[in-house]
């Protein structure tokens, strides 16, 4: 209680809670699901020593104006994914912030300093996170450079094939990525 309380000194203002409708999921079928009992995640823990990461994700924030909402999106759903063929990929999600406000009584989002959309990736580790980053597969999927040699894809595959140009971007100022380890990762038999 005094750690909730000692928090909140710190604290700039109230909270400004942020709501936001998913666009597009993307997951894969875990490979075994934790054990519940009543409903609740059975996990031993002492209450001392900090529970161990399930996951780590992975989330960039976009700064999209609002005349460039409808191409930001097209863009996204129109994008060939090949997350599911990533060794350690769990799941995907897109989501665009909630300007409308739907009776949550939130305060009306700044587009010049507030996120209008976000992006989740869920990882079983950091390592199966950086290696899609240093791979063929990410480089495709970004219009980069592919490297020489990662992710099982060679850059050999990948000659002939016409370099395509970037697509200008449709944000205001580039993503800000944000990382988190997960430590207690809800899953169904079916995915995410």
């Amino acid at each position: 209680m005094s750690t909730m309380i000692s928090s909140a000194f710190i604290l700039a203002g109230a909270p400004r809670p942020a709501f936001y409708d998913g666009l597009l999921l993307q997951s894969v079928a875990p490979d075994t699901v934790p054990e519940t009992v009543d409903g609740w995640r059975n996990v031993e823990t002492d209450g001392l020593v900090t529970l161990p990461a399930e996951c780590f994700v992975a989330c960039n924030q976009f700064f999209v104006p609002s005349e460039n909402s409808a191409a930001f999106e097209k863009r996204w759903a129109d994008r060939e994914s090949k997350l599911k063929k990533c060794d350690g990929f769990v799941a995907f999600s897109m989501m665009r912030r909630d300007t409308g406000d739907k009776g949550h009584g939130s305060v009306p989002m700044d587009e010049a300093t507030e996120p209008s959309y976000l992006s989740t990736t869920i990882w079983k580790d950091r390592a199966s996170f950086d290696n899609w980053r240093d791979g063929t597969a990410f480089a495709k999927a970004h219009g980069a450079k592919p490297p020489a040699e990662q992710g099982g894809e060679k850059l050999s595959d990948l000659r002939g094939a016409k370099p395509s140009k970037p697509p200008q971007p449709l944000w205001a100022q580039p993503p800000k990525p944000i990382f988190y380890e997960g430590t207690l990762v809800i899953s169904k038999p079916e995915g995410a």
